[in-house]
């Protein structure tokens, strides 16, 4: 499908996404016919080489697609963008015998494309034994573990401890631990797993950081590029949800009986229109720094490191922007805001949770200052 076809049908299928964000809540996880909607879309292989059946989307069209699903609802838009980068991830990385494995031979899911849950972060530890590698360890936020059929995650190499290998194994070979009790993204299904002496064949395996071994342009991006396109735009679509959810709330809201609506009122009049003008900005400066990086990455030649470091900076700019708006308007909604009835107070947990992501970490800021005080940048114009 097309990425305006993709955006089509989720507008289409509105109402059950929307539906599925309150039991996603209760269950803390995604209920399994949003699961089966979100599968018979194909939005879990939106970053899977198409000689795998995947639908390879350009950077800004998988970021429409992730922000139009968080607009509706944050939890299935959580699920897709890390389901989408587990199996990018493999399909993109792993050697020939282990994609074949994930994808369509011995193993896979009854002849459908995968479902991956896990980090890439070396959370395990393993020694090499003939033919691959016996793992143990224990990896947290392993988003949508509870509906996948396949773990992802890393160790460090024995021979090298600085170099990262990452390995795909069936979710059988896990003890799966419930963990997930959070004030936030509670409808993520964020649970842990954990490897005891599991053994893991070296052709599902990869070094973590090397070149793809297939998939194209998408996948000849510098890794951490393959997955800033991810939160940024989740935050961007909750945000826009926050303040179109606020502006409803404000027709309804006095401060006092018979006083003037919230609607009717200068200063929310005012921090609403602020509001709009940071999410739209946010969202500009992360769209055009991606932009240039999937430039750069079409021209064959190495993506030049200050793109890099525009775009974490960018993606920890919008990230904290939006969640930052979503605070402000929050004050707004008064003591109904606080209901568990609400839509503010989730939207306000989530955005908060969100910013906690790994990729999102403040310390991209400073590599950012670095590059600009080494390059005299910022006494350039602006191009």
């Amino acid at each position: 499908m097309t990425a305006g076809k993709l955006l089509a049908a989720i507008r289409e299928h509105r109402a059950e996404f929307a539906a599925a964000g309150t039991q996603a809540e209760e269950m803390r996880t995604l209920p399994p016919a949003t699961v089966s909607l979100l599968r018979s879309l194909g939005l879990f292989w939106l970053k899977t080489p198409a000689e795998f059946g995947g639908t390879p989307l350009t950077p800004l069209e998988f970021s429409d697609v992730i922000e139009e699903l968080a607009f509706i609802d944050v939890s299935s838009a959580w699920a897709t963008m890390i389901g989408n980068g587990c199996a990018g991830m493999a399909g993109g990385w792993l050697p020939d015998e282990g994609a074949r494995r994930v994808f369509g031979g011995a193993g896979s899911e009854a002849g459908c494309l995968p479902l991956i849950a896990g980090q890439p972060q070396p959370r395990g530890v393993a020694r090499p034994v003939p033919g691959g590698y016996v793992i143990s360890g224990r990896w947290s936020f392993s988003s949508g573990i509870v509906h996948a059929g396949w773990v992802i995650g890393g160790f460090s190499a024995p021979d090298d401890p600085a170099v990262v290998r990452v390995f795909v194994a069936p979710k059988d070979d896990a003890e799966v631990i419930d963990t997930w009790h959070v004030a936030g993204l509670q409808g993520t299904g964020s649970l842990d797993f954990r490897f005891a002496e599991v053994f893991v064949p070296a052709s599902m395996t990869y070094v973590r950081g090397g070149p793809a071994r297939r998939g194209g342009a998408l996948f000849n991006q510098p890794g951490h590029l393959f997955v800033d396109n991810e939160v940024p735009p989740l935050t961007v679509g909750l945000a826009r949800r926050a303040i179109s959810d606020m502006a409803v709330l404000a027709e309804q809201t006095t401060r006092f009986p018979g006083g003037a609506t919230l609607r009717e009122r200068g200063a929310f009049q005012k921090e609403l229109g602020r509001a709009w003008a940071r999410v739209r900005a946010a969202r500009a400066v992360h769209r055009e720094t991606i932009a240039a990086a999937w430039a750069a990455t079409l021209t064959g030649a190495e993506v030049p490191a200050r793109l890099l470091t525009d775009v974490t900076a960018a993606s920890v700019y919008t990230v904290e922007t939006c969640a930052d708006v979503v605070a402000d308007l929050f004050r707004y909604g008064g003591g109904r805001a606080l209901s568990l009835s609400s839509p503010l107070q989730r939207h306000l947990r989530d955005a908060l949770a969100a910013r906690q992501h790994v990729s999102v970490s403040e310390e991209h800021y400073e590599a950012a200052g670095r590059e600009l005080l080494q390059s005299r940048k910022v006494t350039e114009p602006v191009q």
